[in-house]
């Protein structure tokens, strides 16, 4: 987890470097640097105040959250909006695409193989969708480059879940939905390459429903996992060796 809280910190920081000096010119630059140095403390104060905090499903349920706000703001019109919460989703699911990696897999270096190219995907989407917030990637063109990552993301979700259904800790629920979410992204990248608008937007809202619950479920798997306890220097394991 340690790898995730740098990529997740640094992508962190790039989203809130573009979306404050967009919206407020260069007195967002001056917040960014507060936050910068800021971050790292609260982070150590986080640590220290709440034990043991799993940074793995805080992210995934916030992720979540991010993606069904920007569903609400495509329905409502606040394209703005759509796109900035889209963003901190992408920075999210680059959490939630590295935790896949803990998830028991009866092909290993299969997994590793997707995984490796989904992590990949997924930092694509974030300068897509950081290109999309600066006004640089629109419309059609847009919808054509996200169809590529998004399909790749989706496959390693299906690998993930399909090859390690029902393993401890993340269970058969947690696994039906992370295939749903798969098999979701990866239909809006083929109704893309078709020119299906109209069913690739029917599809997102759905695939979006479906991430929400099983990153949910997710989130709900890793915080109520109990890992191992370490041994203790001096005191013997109950364990044979």
């Amino acid at each position: 987890m340690r790898w995730t809280g740098v990529f997740v910190y640094l992508s962190a920081a790039v989203v809130a470097t573009v979306l404050l000096s967009q919206w407020l010119g260069w007195t967002g630059w001056l917040l960014v640097i507060s936050i910068v140095l800021a971050l790292p403390v609260v982070a150590v104060l986080a640590r220290s105040w709440w034990q043991p905090l799993r940074w793995s499903s805080v992210l995934a349920v916030i992720s979540a959250v991010a993606l069904l706000g920007s569903l609400v703001s495509e329905l409502a019109l606040w394209i703005d909006a759509r796109n900035g919460l889209l963003l901190l989703w992408a920075v999210l699911l680059l959490a939630v695409a590295i935790t896949l990696f803990s998830h028991p897999m009866r092909g290993p270096a299969w997994g590793l193989f997707v995984g490796f190219w989904g992590t990949v995907a997924v930092i694509w989407l974030v300068v897509l969708q950081t290109l999309a917030v600066t006004g640089l990637l629109q419309g059609s063109a847009y919808s054509a480059w996200v169809a590529w990552p998004l399909a790749i993301i989706g496959l390693w979700i299906l690998v993930a879940s399909a090859t390690g259904f029902g393993e401890s800790p993340f269970g058969r629920v947690v696994d039906i939905l992370g295939l749903l979410t798969g098999a979701g992204l990866v239909s809006i990248s083929i109704a893309t390459w078709a020119g299906a608008e109209d069913l690739s937007r029917t599809i997102a809202a759905g695939a979006a429903i479906a991430y929400c619950l099983w990153t949910a479920s997710l989130g709900w798997a890793l915080w109520t996992h109990e890992r191992p306890r370490q041994a203790i220097r001096g005191v013997p394991s109950p364990y044979p060796a």
